[in-house]
């Protein structure tokens, strides 16, 4: 068997390429989500889910809605409505 040593070129800490600014971040889309509560059910429980079927979540009514994205908490809100949609007011922003 032939054993070379193996030979790495210079790494330079000078920078190439691109360079990503802060426009071009910016532009990339999320996905952002509205938590409102969590439960656990068993998987029973969910095979008897039917129209009509409640929910109970871990929130009480008027609390917060927690607004994440990446699954990070970035902003809490409350719900509004506008026009034929639901919307969320920012209440809370937590980026830091």
């Amino acid at each position: 068997m032939d054993v070379k040593k193996v030979h790495f070129p210079e790494i330079s800490t000078e920078a190439k390429g691109a360079h990503l600014g802060e426009k071009t971040i910016s532009e990339i889309p999320v996905e952002v989500v509205a938590e409102l509560g969590r439960t656990k059910l068993s998987l029973r429980e969910i095979l008897d889910l039917q129209e009509g079927s409640i929910i109970e979540l871990d929130r009480l009514a008027g609390e917060p809605l927690d607004i994440k994205v990446g699954g990070q908490l970035v902003a809490q809100g409350e719900v509004v409505a506008i026009d034929d949609s639901y919307g969320i007011r920012i209440t809370g922003v937590n980026i830091k």
